[in-house]
């Protein structure tokens, strides 16, 4: 059954469904940036996000959403650019450390719906992101 919802990514009203959080328009969009990224690591493996971000004209917030997706992870051990959402350790990808979730309430996925983006100027994420580190495409078959 469709639902009226607003878009996560440009705020308009449009019909989905529970699995649905953008409006098509910014849903292909999406996607094909992502793709694009994707493509870019292929090239160009183990790129640090400002690296991509720069390139490819896609905000570092863009990208950090797809790291807490768990589309891409980050390379390197005891960065400081993603860090669970529970504890504040650094993790690769997703929203919580490993040890985080077992120490959840039943009702975990509660927590994760919880999580969304957070504001802040491109500029300010673009010179946070010249010192973070680096990123890779998670294939679906991993």
């Amino acid at each position: 059954m469709a639902e009226i919802k607003t878009c996560k990514l440009c705020g308009k009203l449009f019909e989905g469904n529970q699995l649905l959080e953008t409006c098509p328009p910014c849903h292909e969009k999406d996607e094909k940036d992502f793709d694009r990224i994707r493509q870019y690591l292929d090239i160009h493996p183990a790129a640090k996000v400002f690296e991509v971000s720069t390139s490819l004209n896609i905000p570092v917030f863009q990208i950090k959403r797809y790291l807490r997706e768990g589309r891409l992870e980050i390379l390197e051990k005891n960065q400081r650019f993603l860090l669970c959402e529970r504890c504040g350790k650094p993790i690769s990808s997703g929203y919580y450390c490993d040890e985080c979730p077992k120490e959840l309430p039943h009702n975990y996925k509660s927590y994760y719906a919880g999580a969304g983006l957070k504001g802040k100027s491109r500029a300010k994420d673009l010179e946070e992101a010249a010192k973070k580190p680096r990123i890779r495409y998670l294939s679906k078959d991993r």
